[in-house]
């Protein structure tokens, strides 16, 4: 399954720039925009992991590719890595999920 998880980001994956303490590296991951124009998601959204604040991207990426505070740039905009977790199926881990926010604009973690 991994591997079949590996092949769905390099061939459907958008290419994120992942900024480093040695430099920059390029993986491919999946970024959606945690609220949308519906009158739905103008309201704030609780999940099991709590609130989801607006502004918000989560991104999936290929397992290991970030960590917290780390910096990934789309589209010409950098986020910042709030929060990394796992997704498992089994004992096998798949992939990160990753929630971020856009730097400059909606750095608001912890206020």
């Amino acid at each position: 399954m991994r591997k079949l998880v590996d092949k769905i980001f390099q061939r459907y994956g958008v290419p994120l720039t992942v900024q480093e303490t040695s430099g920059v590296s390029t993986v491919r991951g999946f970024v959606q925009h945690t609220a949308t124009s519906a009158r739905k998601h103008l309201l704030p959204e609780y999940t099991p992991l709590g609130e989801l604040p607006q502004g918000h991207y989560l991104m999936l990426l290929p397992l290991n590719a970030v960590r917290v505070g780390k910096q990934v740039m789309y589209n010409g905009r950098w986020y910042i890595v709030r929060r990394v977790e796992q997704v498992w199926l089994g004992s096998t881990a798949l992939y990160d999920w990753c929630l971020c926010e856009e730097r400059g604009v909606t750095d608001t973690w912890g206020q």
